[in-house]
């Protein structure tokens, strides 16, 4: 069976949206972020894999601005969360993983991995 891949691509306004939006019980977000309005969210390929996102708030209880470098799990729920909100369709069953493409932040989903497939699969012959 092929494999399927969506991307979800954010744009610099749905990012600050995304995380302006964001509900208070998420994982990892009364650990991570204070309430407080957000400025500004950058993201940065990772060499080797895996994405870095810094997310600037302006701090509601200390009214200055702070930056917070997030985990993956926790980038991973708003912008599902956002994405409920909106009605786009997001598989389930997918394998999920964030990557930055040009200025965006995007939402990978791989579905119905062609590895499993390969693993089953009978090795071609030998041409002589």
């Amino acid at each position: 069976m092929p494999t399927e891949l969506r991307k979800i691509i954010f744009s610099h306004r749905e990012l600050l949206e995304a995380f302006e939006d964001r509900p208070p019980n998420l994982p990892g977000n009364s650990e991570v972020v204070p309430p407080g309005t957000v400025r500004g969210v950058h993201g940065f390929q990772k060499f080797g894999g895996g994405v870095k996102v810094l997310l600037d708030i302006e701090d509601a209880k200390e009214g200055r601005l702070k930056r917070f470098n997030l985990n993956a799990e926790f980038i991973s729920e708003v912008l599902l969360h956002y994405c409920a909100g909106l009605n786009i369709p997001v598989a389930k069953e997918a394998v999920k993983y964030l990557e930055v493409i040009g200025d965006n932040l995007a939402l990978s989903q791989k579905i119905r991995a062609q590895e499993i497939f390969a693993e089953q699969a009978a090795e071609p012959p030998l041409d002589y």
